[in-house]
């Protein structure tokens, strides 16, 4: 007991800051405000940011109701994405998963996006403005209204203004989805679209000296290996030394072994104690028997003295990494590039007299063309009706 006496604190003992309140209720704020669906993972990622000094993953206002796709994200997600990233041109893909980490969104739905961009285990950083035209074509039905929520998305106007962009930048989003097929359900290999062939990957030039280095090696080894069991009498027979260093047949090896246990037996027969038996000279006969077990020996054993290659088996090809990305009505089918240059044209007269700007409500002005192509039904010719006949009842004159 006196020890837990000792231990504890009273109230003048705990010290709180000055700023602990402030910081509690800016963080209560942000939490009604944004609505995360994993409150304790986004309070990590919202600390962190404070920490760090980065803008937090913090809604501007509360969205209600609220319209988000599949993997959570929603208007209000985007256009902080918007603030979180602006600045760089190309954004590295760490940053970006970190950021989109922080609203607690599905990243299934990333890498859809990063698909659609052609980025996905291809490059490490995406451009800023094509992340941001195909996460906003996920969030609107037609491309008209996808290019109107980018404009209030990218704009550094107050909500209820004119959400004016640089004319630049309208135009790049505006072309890059223009020219993008996503109105049907398309299969991604490792990040290449379903039918493209990804390109060979390039042999890097210090593999290459690696490998010629290593084969000159081995040529030298193999030349020091011959010239050492070469004997004198090979060269007096004309035998060519080039060729037989380069030699690494089976053939070349039993010859090789067999003057080796020539040699083992003649040393053998020095090494004898009685001196004539070192002055007879071996029979026809005799040297034939020998020949003749080693002929055997070697026949039987082969294997072990000359093994055989191996064959290297082929490696599996791994299994390939499958996304799948559906239909973005936001984006929808690739434009005509007729539409595309005329609506340049128009952007680029209208930005001459708005300071370089572009704005919603030049889209939606009557002058401007269509952003894509209309479908047009010809209710005219509408297939004919068959004829009904009565149920019930009987027929009368």
């Amino acid at each position: 007991m006196p020890e837990l006496i000792e231990q504890m604190y009273c109230s003048q003992q705990i010290v709180i800051p000055p700023k602990f309140p402030y910081i509690l209720k800016r963080y209560c704020k942000a939490a009604i405000k944004t609505q995360p669906y994993d409150l304790l993972r986004w309070s990590y990622e919202y600390f962190k940011a404070l920490a760090q000094h980065r803008p937090p993953p913090v809604k501007l206002r509360l969205e209600y109701p609220v319209y988000h796709t599949e993997g959570g994200l929603t208007r209000g997600c985007l256009k902080v994405l918007a603030l979180q990233l602006s600045g760089m041109e190309d954004v590295p893909l760490t940053v970006l998963k970190e950021a989109w980490r922080g609203f607690c969104l599905d990243y299934e739905e990333l890498k859809r996006i990063m698909c659609l961009c052609e980025v996905y285990r291809r490059e490490d950083s995406v451009p800023l403005l094509h992340f941001i035209a195909v996460a906003g074509g996920l969030l609107t039905k037609t491309l008209t209204h996808t290019m109107i929520l980018l404009c209030e998305t990218l704009t550094k106007e107050p909500d209820g203004g004119s959400a004016a962009i640089p004319v630049e930048h309208f135009l790049t989003m505006y072309k890059f989805l223009a020219s993008m097929d996503a109105s049907k359900d398309i299969k991604y290999f490792n990040g290449f679209r379903e039918g493209q062939t990804p390109p060979p990957e390039p042999e890097s030039e210090e593999s290459d000296f690696s490998k010629t280095v290593e084969n000159s090696h081995e040529e030298k080894m193999l030349r020091e290996m011959s010239a050492a069991k070469m004997s004198p009498e090979d060269t007096q027979e004309g035998m060519v030394a080039g060729r037989q260093m380069s030699t690494t047949s089976g053939e070349f090896i039993v010859q090789h072994v067999e003057r080796e246990i020539m040699e083992k037996v003649d040393e053998q027969i020095e090494i004898l104690p009685d001196p004539d038996l070192k002055k007879k000279k071996a029979k026809p006969e005799e040297i034939a028997m020998i020949r003749e077990i080693i002929e055997i020996y070697l026949d039987d054993n082969i294997d072990v003295i000359v093994p055989e290659i191996e064959e290297v088996e082929e490696e599996e090809e791994p299994i390939p990494e499958i996304v799948i990305v559906y239909a973005v009505p936001g984006i929808g089918p690739p434009v005509d590039e007729e539409i595309v240059k005329e609506v340049e044209e128009y952007a680029l007269d209208v930005a001459k007299v708005q300071a370089d700007l572009f704005m919603p409500r030049n889209i939606r002005h009557f002058l401007c063309p269509p952003l894509e192509k209309c479908i047009e039904y010809n209710f005219e010719e509408s297939p004919p009706k068959k004829e009904e006949l009565p149920t019930g009842g009987a027929f009368t004159d």
